[in-house]
C-alpha cells in the first residue's frame, strides 16, 4: 500500500514537472499534436501507478521522451510555416459575410447547432452578426462582427476613462507581498497610509488588497 502511495505521488509530480516543460495551455486550447502528447503521458503514468510490479523508469523514461520529441516539434513549427501547419493544421473560414460557408463545414464535420451554441456562447444572437467567423487550429471559434454589432468602447462616444494597469496584490490576509511592493517601487509605509486612509486600523486587518501602477486600489477588510 505505501509503495503504491509513493509511486503514485513521484508519478504525479513527475507527470506535472513534464507539462509544465511543455508550456502549454488548457486543455481547451491545445493543438492537435498537444493534445495527443498530453493524453500519452496520462497513459503511460497510468501503468506503473497500477501495477507495482512494472518498474518506475518503464512509464517515466518513455513520457520524458514523449517530451522531449514535443518540445523539438514546437521548436521546429517556431521556423518553419510548412511544419506548423502539417503539426498544427490551419485556420478554416466558417462564417463570411454573415453566412455559413456550408462546404468547409462539411470538411470539418461541424453542424449547424455546433456553431450556434458557440456564437451564443459568445453572446451572438446570429450569424448575420458575424463578417467573419473563423475556427482555428485549437478548435475555438474566432470572429469579427460587423461594426453596427460591436461593443460600445469609450473611443466611439469620445471618453477618456481614467487610466489602470495591472492589478499586483499588495497585502494577502493581512501579509504584505513585499515582491510586487517592489514591482510598484513602493514601500510598507506607504500601503500604511493608503490602509489607514481607507478606515482600517492596520495591515493586518486587511484581507485583500490589490494596487496598481496608475494608484487604482481595491481593498477588503477581514470580516469579524
Amino acid at each position: 500500500m505505501a509503495i503504491s502511495l509513493i509511486r503514485t505521488l513521484l508519478l504525479y509530480f513527475l507527470v506535472t514537472i513534464a507539462l509544465r516543460l511543455m508550456g502549454k495551455r488548457q486543455i481547451g486550447e491545445l493543438e492537435p499534436s498537444e493534445l495527443v502528447v498530453t493524453i500519452l503521458i496520462s497513459e503511460l503514468a497510468a501503468i506503473p501507478m497500477q501495477d507495482v510490479t512494472v518498474p518506475l523508469f518503464a512509464g517515466v523514461i518513455p513520457m520524458f521522451c514523449l517530451v522531449a520529441i514535443e518540445i523539438l516539434t514546437s521548436f521546429i513549427c517556431l521556423k518553419s510555416r510548412k511544419a506548423r501547419r502539417v503539426f498544427n493544421g490551419r485556420s478554416a473560414v466558417i462564417i463570411r459575410h454573415g453566412k455559413l460557408e456550408m462546404k468547409k463545414m462539411c470538411d470539418l464535420r461541424l453542424t449547424t447547432d455546433e456553431v450556434l451554441e458557440t456564437l451564443r456562447q459568445n453572446n451572438i444572437s446570429s450569424p448575420a452578426e458575424v463578417k467573419y467567423g473563423v475556427i482555428e487550429p485549437s478548435g475555438q471559434l474566432s470572429y469579427v462582427l460587423y461594426p453596427k454589432y460591436q461593443p460600445v468602447t469609450a473611443e466611439m462616444i469620445g471618453y477618456e476613462p481614467k487610466a489602470s494597469g495591472l492589478p499586483l496584490i499588495v497585502i494577502s490576509d493581512g501579509k504584505i507581498i513585499n515582491g510586487n511592493l517592489r514591482l510598484l517601487n513602493l514601500e510598507e509605509k506607504d500601503i500604511e497610509k493608503r490602509v489607514k486612509k481607507a478606515n482600517i486600523p492596520s495591515i493586518s486587518d486587511v484581507f485583500l488588497m490589490t494596487l496598481d501602477d496608475c494608484g487604482n486600489q481595491f481593498i477588503q477588510p477581514k470580516e469579524g
